[in-house]
């Protein structure tokens, strides 16, 4: 049997991963193996598409990459191979046009044969060159702008891309389409993508939130996702639209930023505001938990000196040698910082008394092998240092900062090049 029909007015899309037979014998039956995301221009006039599928996998397959790319409302009729009453009734439900077995031409017929019928309902009808023409216009629309916009259904499936998508993220539309987050993205990153998605579909509005994208290149980028949520006509969130926003550059100035306010610009090391806020939080963890907190403050000798001497080129080099032979000397986590002039401070957590002064001891020795020499002259650097440890009645660092302060007035009062720690009683 051959059913009669226009040339080219129907199409067919063969899901089937078993496939036993033939396309349906339908006169001007075109089949169509288009990507997911990609054109079919046959649809602009095309009367419906037929689709066959062979199971679950296969109607899912068909739900989840191929029928968004139809607009709302095309006429699409499920071909079952073999018969399933189940799966029929599932895409009578969801929305297909009608439903029969593969090889039943008969009711195959029938059902061109209403499809072909004039309208006589209140209803539009559907007009497929109109809504396929404004499709392709709007996708063409969307790979002119510049940021990088993506659709996603409710089961979290990209339905739609533009071309700054595909060049963002190294991937053809064919590709992304279809796909999920955990297809196009590093497990760890997908997973609050898709996260975020959950939430937003849940509560519905808008949303937007800072994270990482991988690029094209494989780089990581410092992005905001600015997404919202859809409605279908019944007023329900039918699924995802958004951008993203590269701010990687502004992170980076932003860094900057932070470490230029948080640091001396001379030395590099921490200033005054930042060893207050760092060495307080450690003061605070000291009072909670007991832990040894040991404080060392240093003056560089002679500093006015070596200025009026040799000049003040010759202070910064100073300036700079020092701290590096004091770095040497420290952990990662001691915190150092500049007081101002010569005076430096360092917090040395979880440091005995006895600790701090040895640390001190060979920041001292390391100095003084360092000579600033020019053609006005030469100068051997030394330092004098004051040590003390917070106490369990110590109310603020300030206490301890006084000791340390008497100590090291009196190192300078003893002939300077030396260390002096206060050891009180624990």
């Amino acid at each position: 049997m051959t059913i009669s029909l226009n040339p080219c007015r129907l199409l067919f899309l063969d899901l089937r991963q078993n496939r036993h037979g033939e396309m349906p014998p339908l006169a001007g039956l075109e089949q169509v193996n288009p990507t997911p995301g990609g054109d079919c221009k046959l649809a602009m006039s095309a009367l419906a598409v037929f689709v066959a599928i062979d199971g679950e996998a296969a109607y899912t397959d068909w739900r989840e990459r191929f029928h968004p790319m139809c607009p709302s409302g095309f006429p699409h009729v499920i071909l079952l191979d073999p018969y399933s009453p189940t799966l029929a009734r599932k895409a009578l439900t969801d929305d297909a046009t009608d439903c029969c077995a593969i090889n039943d031409f008969e009711r195959m017929e029938l059902i061109v044969a209403r499809l072909e019928r004039p309208q006589e309902s209140t209803d539009q009808p559907w007009q497929p060159s109109v809504d396929m023409a404004l499709f392709f216009r709007l996708q063409l629309t969307l790979d002119t702008l510049p940021c990088p916009i993506f659709i996603k259904n409710r089961s979290g499936r990209y339905i739609a891309c533009n071309k700054a998508l595909e060049d963002q993220l190294g991937l053809t539309r064919s590709q992304i389409i279809g796909a999920s987050v955990y297809d196009i993205a590093p497990p760890e990153l997908a997973k609050i993508y898709d996260e975020a998605d959950r939430e937003l579909m849940a509560k519905g509005g808008s949303q937007s939130y800072e994270t990482r994208l991988r690029f094209a290149d494989g780089s990581l980028h410092d992005v905001v996702f600015y997404k919202t949520v859809f409605l279908d006509t019944a007023g329900e969130v039918d699924g995802i639209s958004g951008t993203t926003l590269d701010i990687t550059e502004r992170k980076i100035l932003e860094k900057k930023l932070e470490h230029a306010a948080a640091t001396d610009f001379l030395t590099g090391v921490y200033n005054l505001r930042s060893f207050y806020e760092l060495a307080g939080q450690e003061f605070r963890r000291f009072t909670r938990s007991g832990q040894e907190l040991s404080l060392i403050v240093i003056d560089l000798d002679f500093f006015k000196e070596i200025n009026d001497t040799l000049g003040h080129s010759a202070g910064d080099q100073a300036l700079h040698e020092f701290v590096q032979a004091v770095q040497a000397n420290l952990r990662d986590q001691d915190i150092f910082a500049r007081a101002g002039g010569d005076e430096f401070r360092i917090i040395l957590p979880d440091t005995l008394p006895s600790g701090a002064a040895l640390v001190a001891e060979r920041i001292r020795a390391s100095v003084n092998q360092i000579e600033i020499k020019n053609e006005k002259g030469s100068m051997l650097l030394s330092i004098s240092a004051g040590i003390c440890s917070c106490l369990p009645g110590d109310e603020s660092l300030d206490e301890v900062t006084k000791r340390a302060d008497a100590a090291l007035y009196i190192a300078k009062a003893s002939g300077r090049n030396r260390v002096h720690p206060v050891f009180l009683p624990q």
